[in-house]
């Protein structure tokens, strides 16, 4: 009898985890997996063309972009001659939506010469911008920015 009332109670034990703590943890693991949707960008980057809206296509192999979680660093390389220099640049990542990026630059909004150095460098129409990713694989990503009509291709570094 008293094996008979055990048994009832592991069942119903059971039942009860499997109805109200199962749940409980899918629920959690999918609200911890929308928070991250960017983790697919996540890497390092390197620019390999910039094409304008007017078809043009420039070969770029000195801008390189590191995407982790929620943060993003930008690192472009300029050689005058024999001097080579530095520029970095880091800021924020979202995702609103899974074809778009949405990037803000924190370390140059304030001060516009910085600004305009960097949208120089960069070809973007803002250190506050949206990109929409027209293409993305495991090495591959190309963004689109509607603000000057560029298009961005990315090889995963």
């Amino acid at each position: 009898m008293k094996i008979l009332i055990k048994q009832t109670i592991i069942n119903k034990m059971k039942k009860y985890l499997l109805f109200s703590i199962l749940p409980m943890f899918l629920f959690l693991l999918s609200v911890s997996c929308d928070r991250y949707k960017n983790y697919k960008l996540d890497g390092m980057w390197q620019l390999k063309t910039v094409k304008d809206a007017n078809g043009n296509e420039s070969q770029v192999d000195t801008v390189f972009y590191s995407f982790m979680r929620e943060v993003i660093f930008s690192l472009t390389v300029t050689s005058d001659n024999s001097k080579s220099t530095l520029y970095p640049f880091y800021g924020y990542i979202d995702m609103p939506s899974d074809n778009k990026v949405h990037v803000l630059l924190n370390n140059i909004s304030s001060d516009p010469d910085r600004t305009e150095l960097f949208l120089s460098l960069s070809g973007w129409s803002s250190a506050d911008i949206t990109f929409d990713i027209k293409q993305y694989d495991s090495s591959n990503l190309v963004l689109f920015d509607s603000g000057t009509g560029n298009t961005f291709t990315l090889k995963k570094f």
